[in-house]
């Protein structure tokens, strides 16, 4: 599914946010990398989904390097950043129905397919509610009912927890536990919290200052 070699990305002349990156996902294999800020855990994200300019080494889809990758055809990914973007002064439901639309789904079940994804993430009761007036949680909650309405190869999600409270924070992971497996993919989380990063039950690595590494301890 996923293959990364000695990927390096510098914003920086002389010096790289990623550093030799190697890293390989196959068909629903999960992984959590744990993280901090500086970590380079962003600008990862955004290499994989094509985002970023590489300075050395490859990103690969099914064999075929992300810069030729067409996002539409050959694989679906699945983002959610830390801060998502939406059409702000449209209505929760707006904005999923737009998602459908530009994919130009079948207009028959796109009524079937909102109602499903509102209900799913608990936003029918503020379905018709503005965006710009949603809580972090609820914006994190149509993020993924924007998701769930696609079939999807790979999710990525960006650390989305620092904020949320202990409750929030532990329906957001089984909110996205289920989406990842009911479509059966392969999915990397990132986060800067151990416990978040337990409660998630996948593998684990760690990303500390652009270099990703298996444990703490090899970067002392």
């Amino acid at each position: 599914m996923l293959k990364v070699n000695h990927l390096y990305v510098s914003f920086v002349k002389e010096y790289f946010t990623l550093n030799d990156i190697s890293l390989s996902l196959g068909n629903n294999q999960k992984l959590v990398i744990v993280g901090n800020k500086e970590s380079g855990r962003t600008a990862f994200l955004r290499s994989l989904l094509g985002l970023e300019n590489i300075a050395k080494g490859e990103i690969l889809y099914k064999n075929t390097s992300v810069e030729k990758i067409n996002f539409k055809d050959d694989i679906s990914l699945g983002y959610i950043p830390a801060h998502p973007s939406f059409l702000e002064r449209k209505t929760v439901k707006q904005n999923i129905e737009y998602v459908l639309k530009i994919r130009k789904e079948n207009i028959k079940f796109l009524e079937v397919k909102i109602n499903n994804a509102l209900n799913e993430y608990g936003l029918n009761y503020i379905k018709n509610k503005k965006v710009k007036d949603l809580s972090y949680f609820d914006r994190l909650k149509l993020s993924l009912a924007r998701l769930c309405v696609r079939n999807l190869d790979m999710i990525y999600v960006d650390d989305i927890f620092v904020t949320l409270s202990s409750l929030e924070r532990s329906k957001m992971i089984k909110y996205i536990k289920e989406l990842i497996k009911n479509n059966c993919c392969s999915a990397i989380i990132m986060t800067e919290d151990e416990n978040v990063a337990s409660e998630f039950g996948y593998q684990k690595k760690y990303l500390i200052y652009g270099s990703l590494m298996d444990n703490k301890e090899e970067n002392n």
